[in-house]
């Protein structure tokens, strides 16, 4: 009899312990994840003009948290509601890179004729603060709000040189590098400097051709690998449709969890190898 209650209090200790455990790294993960997207809606999105609050941000992350994975659970069981979970979880910074991946884009294929319009501006006699207002007024955005930011800190105060050194900063593009190097030097050494910028208008749209021309030679390689990384996730869910009882001890049995994760490593090893592959920098 003593040897029942004393099992039963350690493996009650031990239920205890390990329900402490679980809460405290239940208690940590969200608060991690909460900062984490209070950051992402403060600084790195508001860096790219989009103003969110954070309290609404979380509101929404967690009603998704909430909403979704019970859905996926009662509509197809455990593990894609542990799949859907983990998209709603990684799915604000997968966004947020999206959207930064978009926007630096934009502002690279923008540069040149930046870079072009500064250069005219100075030739018809405009000071530099004048030409890049010039970039503001009539060039399209990302571009006009980049420069816009930077006009705005050097009027509160802030050095012209230090304001668009902040601009190149948050672009993080060697090119924009490039453009406040030259406009530094130019106004410190003096020189041509329209000359200087017209020549690297040239350069960027060479090497913007060039991405181009390397994009549209790989789209076929791209492309093959989001075949290869589809064609098992369609094959199965069609024989999972044809023959539920067949492919129901995948889901249901340990070896067939450890047969989906080593498919799903596979998988993502043979994407990432893919994507590295027709991934040429100029």
């Amino acid at each position: 009899m003593m040897v029942v209650v004393a099992i039963a209090s350690l493996a009650a200790g031990g239920a205890a312990m390990l329900g402490f455990v679980v809460a405290t790294l239940f208690r940590w993960g969200s608060q991690r994840h909460a900062d984490r997207l209070t950051r992402l809606s403060r600084v790195e999105l508001a860096e790219m003009f989009l103003f969110v609050e954070p309290a609404r941000f979380l509101r929404y992350n967690a009603l998704a948290l909430i909403s979704l994975p019970p859905l996926a659970f009662v509509a197809a069981g455990g593990v894609v509601a542990l799949i859907v979970a983990a998209v709603v979880l990684t799915a604000p910074v997968a966004l947020y890179r999206r959207l930064r991946e978009r926007r630096n884009r934009a502002l690279q294929r923008q540069l040149a004729d930046v870079a072009a319009a500064i250069a005219t501006a100075l030739r018809a006699g405009l000071g530099l603060a004048q030409a890049l207002e010039q970039v503001v007024r009539h060039q399209p955005r990302p571009s006009a709000q980049e420069f816009a930011l930077a006009l705005r800190e050097h009027r509160l105060g802030t050095p012209l040189e230090q304001a668009l050194s902040d601009l190149a900063r948050r672009v993080r593009s060697a090119d924009y590098d490039m453009l406040v190097a030259t406009l530094g030097i130019a106004r410190e050494l003096g020189g041509g400097l329209a000359e200087a910028l017209d020549r690297l208008a040239v350069a960027v749209r060479r090497r913007v051709a060039m991405e181009d021309r390397i994009a549209a030679l790989t789209a076929q390689g791209r492309l093959q690998g989001l075949i290869m990384a589809i064609l098992p996730v369609l094959l199965g869910l069609v024989l999972y449709a044809m023959q539920p009882q067949a492919m129901q001890p995948l889901f249901e049995t340990p070896l067939g969890w450890a047969t989906l994760a080593v498919v799903a490593a596979l998988e993502i090893g043979g994407w990432m190898l893919i994507r590295r592959i027709v991934a040429i920098r100029v």
